[in-house]
């Protein structure tokens, strides 16, 4: 049934009100046991080349919910439908404006049509807000599929990764964390912004983190370059002994969240099991890995000094994430987490970019947020349609605060954008099928 309703409501199980001031209407490698082999955990993509300046933001205080949507002309007929999943979990559809626009007409019109839908998850709801990776991260799986995989409620697309790369589509393009381990480091491209989240308590941190990482022994200690990312050999010296290359090359660290199988070619390679001792070391690199153990490879010079350093006996690695003002980020068994790009609200101020050109205009939209009372929003806005135009990234700023939110994160979107409920598509991703993604935010009961 199809009604007129006010704004999503912050509440706990039973229906109470948690905020005051809203008005409320009456292969994951951490989800089943490791040895499954369909391990589940846990894109406008956005390859690492676009890095372009954004304006600077003009800081906007963030409204109250609203009765309705902040986007486009006012008085434009807006319709909501609540669907309870569980005790404090809701998804609400949302269709603003009531007539289709034109191709010709969608990236401007203020008359709509928007479909929105909103997933809202109170702190009392009982199960995990976490990532969902399916089989591995080399590989991709549609939003729906993570979510079935899952068992989720809800689940929609999470980090930009990047698709096109013929090795390793799914690999996340920023930070990415499941069940404590990073899977993917933080990149240095313009407005990243990763989210951490606590899967037992829901709560919510958005922050510019970076992240090092080490490999050491009593020979010495090499500094990691990345994480769960295919190497390519230097320049002149691909068909030449790793001794033989003057070139510095990478160091990487692979986790079995990457694939049974760790990337092939020149330069050298080390394993090491749970106890964290040296299984194999070899001057070339691909091999299988089991769940229990985790890769370092190399190329150029440092292919040698990972041999030297860590070929024999047990080195010691350890990673640091930190806060963008130094401070350190503990790293425990219920944090995950995903890159987005943007900030949309900070402590209850707009601060998207008004910019409305390129990465700005009008796309489908996938964002993440949250409540004064702690409630986590996920929402999907459909584009790029004659029946959802989509938003720019200031017009999704606003929805993000009349739906409540003091924080908020703008995710993956364009083709990418999915929101599935129990295993089911909710929304219309653009161009009408589903994009396979790098991961996805889901809610499990």
């Amino acid at each position: 049934m199809t009604r007129q309703t006010p704004p999503i409501a912050d509440v706990d199980a039973t229906g109470r009100r948690l905020d005051a001031h809203v008005r409320v209407p009456s292969r994951s490698r951490g989800v089943v046991p490791v040895s499954i082999a369909a391990l589940v955990a846990a894109g406008m993509l956005v390859p690492v080349a676009m890095a372009e300046a954004a304006p600077r933001p003009a800081a906007r205080t963030a409204t109250k919910a609203s009765p309705r949507l902040d986007v486009g002309d006012p008085g434009l007929p807006e319709t909501r439908r609540v669907t309870r999943l569980a005790p404090g979990v809701s998804v609400t559809s949302i269709v603003r404006g009531d007539k289709p626009a034109t191709n010709a007409t969608r990236g401007t019109t203020q008359r709509g049509p928007w479909r929105v839908q909103v997933a809202m998850i109170a702190p009392s709801a009982k199960g995990q807000l976490r990532t969902a990776i399916g089989t591995d991260i080399a590989r991709r799986e549609g939003v729906s599929t993570l979510g079935l995989w899952s068992g989720s409620l809800v689940a929609v697309n999470g980090s930009y990764f990047s698709q096109g790369r013929a090795t390793a589509p799914g690999d996340m393009v920023g930070l990415a964390v499941n069940g404590g381990t990073v899977i993917s480091e933080p990149q240095r491209v313009a407005g990243h912004m990763g989210v951490l989240m606590d899967s037992r308590t829901k709560q919510l941190r958005m922050d510019d983190f970076r992240w090092t990482g080490r490999l050491s022994s009593q020979q010495g200690e090499l500094r990691m370059d990345a994480v769960n990312t295919p190497l390519a050999a230097p320049p002149g010296c691909e068909n030449v002994d790793p001794a033989q290359c003057g070139t510095p090359g990478r160091f990487v660290r692979f986790t079995p969240h990457y694939a049974a199988r760790t990337p092939s070619g020149p330069g050298a390679e080390v394993v090491v099991g749970r106890d964290g001792c040296v299984v194999s070391a070899q001057p070339r690199r691909g091999v299988r890995i089991t769940p229990a153990q985790v890769s370092y490879q190399a190329t150029g010079t440092k292919a040698a000094e990972l041999l030297r350093v860590a070929g024999t006996g047990c080195p010691t690695y350890r990673e640091q994430l930190t806060a963008k003002d130094g401070s350190p980020v503990a790293l425990r068994s219920t944090t995950f987490g995903v890159v987005g790009r943007y900030r949309l609200i900070r402590d209850g101020e707009i601060v998207a970019p008004q910019s409305t050109s390129g990465f700005f205009s009008r796309q489908p939209r996938t964002f993440i947020g949250r409540t004064p009372g702690g409630s986590v929003a996920l929402v999907t806005i459909d584009g790029r349609s004659t029946r959802s135009v989509g938003v720019t990234l200031a017009e999704e700023a606003r929805i993000a605060a009349s739906l409540g939110l003091v924080d908020a994160v703008n995710l993956d979107g364009g083709g990418s954008t999915a929101m599935a409920v129990r295993g089911r598509l909710a929304n219309t991703p653009a161009g009408g099928r589903e994009r396979a993604v790098g991961d996805a935010v889901v809610f499990m009961p």
